[in-house]
């Protein structure tokens, strides 16, 4: 994986380039804090699995012991997980659930009427963030469903709490302008924090590919509430 620097939006790359200029080179790491922007948090949903996949690795794209991939567009991002002050985490659980080709979720009642799951589509996938704070999923471009633009769904868990729950989103897709979840996000630079331009891979035909770091605060969310009996997944959020 390319160790590629974490993001600053231009404008903030700018300040930090004037104040690299006005000090010698030497500034504390409390700018680089103020220049980075927070991951913002995002609605869990109503569709974290009910019931987890036996496989739960970071390609969604194929279920061990499967006889064919997933169908859908191969798509696959990655980046660093970081914190305020711009250092790299590692040992942190980062997990992914989304939709598929069909916009159906891994959940009893995540298929829209009319439409069936992909069986082929893992539809949740987990990494651990190594010693770079580094991590990739390899999944489909996500389909979509009434009322949303297409989104994936991430979760980061570091020592045992969930630290940020988001959504991360595809540049240029006209629903984007439309759905709810995304304009929220109020904060022009938090909003545009989650949104990735996904480009064709070089050397494989079609699939998409991004890179997008993940920068956390220091305080966990809410304690998750009490998880279902033989469910992998909490009750459903609001």
């Amino acid at each position: 994986m390319n160790n590629r620097a974490f993001h600053i939006p231009l404008n903030r790359r700018l300040l930090l380039r004037s104040l690299l200029l006005a000090t010698g080179g030497v500034i504390t790491s409390g700018v680089y804090a103020e220049a980075l922007t927070l991951t913002p948090r995002q609605t869990e949903g109503p569709y974290y699995p009910d019931h987890l996949p036996l496989d739960q690795d970071n390609d969604l794209t194929m279920i061990l012991g499967g006889q064919a991939p997933a169908g859908g567009v191969v798509t696959s991002f990655g980046g660093r997980l970081l914190d305020a002050d711009g250092k790299p985490l590692s040992g942190s659980l980062i997990e992914l659930w989304q939709a598929d080709q069909n916009g159906c979720y891994i959940h009893s009642r995540g298929a829209p009427q009319g439409r069936e799951r992909d069986p082929a589509f893992q539809g949740y996938g987990k990494i651990t963030t190594n010693e770079k704070g580094e991590y990739r999923f390899r999944t489909i471009k996500p389909g979509l469903y009434t009322g949303r633009t297409r989104h994936f769904h991430i979760a980061v868990v570091k020592e045992g709490k969930r630290m940020l729950t988001t959504q991360l989103y595809l540049a240029g897709e006209p629903q984007n302008e439309k759905d709810g979840i995304l304009r929220s996000i109020r904060d022009e630079m938090k909003r545009l924090s989650v949104i990735r331009e996904f480009k064709p891979a070089s050397g494989e035909g079609g699939d998409l590919t991004a890179t997008w770091d993940i920068v956390i605060g220091r305080t966990p969310e809410d304690p998750e509430p009490p998880r279902r009996k033989g469910t992998g997944g909490p009750p459903p959020r609001p």
